[in-house]
């Protein structure tokens, strides 16, 4: 009797600890679960700060670069903007001011005026925008051996210099910091990833804004 008595409360707390055991492990996995698909408000984003930022410079440049024969640069100084874009080895360039843009041939050493067309003049700050109203999650990765906190925006394609989705449900696209900094900028679609180096300055050279007086005109 004492026997089957020690039997049953062996099973009996066999059976509690399995219980807590279980216990600790949903809980555990339900934390992580919701770490990894928590949304932090657009308000707190490092992206919100730095377009704040931004809107209130009169000058700054922005530079994003996959490698040599493909980047993005973009300056503006008050009401002018300047791009130079290498896509593929290919470049175009287009200066926008007095209400205007034109496109830049340096290999011909021509323009071309697009009367009242600004359509490039807020390029960046656009883009920002866009984005800077989206949720979005956080997470660390390291590229190029180092650690660098993210800030991660389902179905936005907006910096990206290849072919994705465009606001397609499985694209995705991760803003690194180096501390408030943006230093790199991901874009994810399944397997096929893009990383781009980002680089912001405060310095413009206003010459860019200049067409040459050589440059036939059209």
């Amino acid at each position: 009797m004492e026997k089957k008595k020690k039997i049953i409360l062996i099973s009996v707390i066999a059976i509690v600890i399995l219980l807590i055991i279980a216990g600790i492990v949903w809980y555990l996995i339900g934390n992580n679960k919701n770490s990894d698909t928590t949304l932090y408000s657009n308000e707190t984003s490092n992206i919100n700060k730095i377009y704040d930022t931004l809107q209130t410079k009169e000058n700054f440049s922005f530079k994003l670069t996959l490698d040599d024969n493909n980047y993005m640069y973009y300056a503006k100084s008050n009401n002018m903007a300047y791009t130079d874009t290498v896509y593929n080895g290919k470049q175009s360039k287009y200066i926008i001011k007095d209400g205007n843009s034109y496109l830049v041939d340096d290999e011909t050493k021509a323009s071309y005026t697009y009367l009242n067309n600004q359509t490039k003049l807020n390029m960046v700050i656009n883009q920002l925008e866009e984005i800077k109203k989206l949720d979005y999650k956080k997470g660390k990765e390291k590229i190029n051996g180092k650690n660098y906190y993210y800030e991660e925006y389902s179905g936005v394609t907006n910096f990206a210099m290849g072919d994705f989705t465009k606001d397609g449900q499985d694209v995705k696209t991760r803003i690194y910091y180096d501390g408030d900094e943006i230093v790199y900028m991901k874009t994810i679609e399944g397997e096929k990833q893009e990383t781009l180096k980002v680089e912001i300055s405060y310095d413009v050279n206003q010459s860019l804004f200049q067409i040459p007086e050589n440059y036939k005109k059209y």
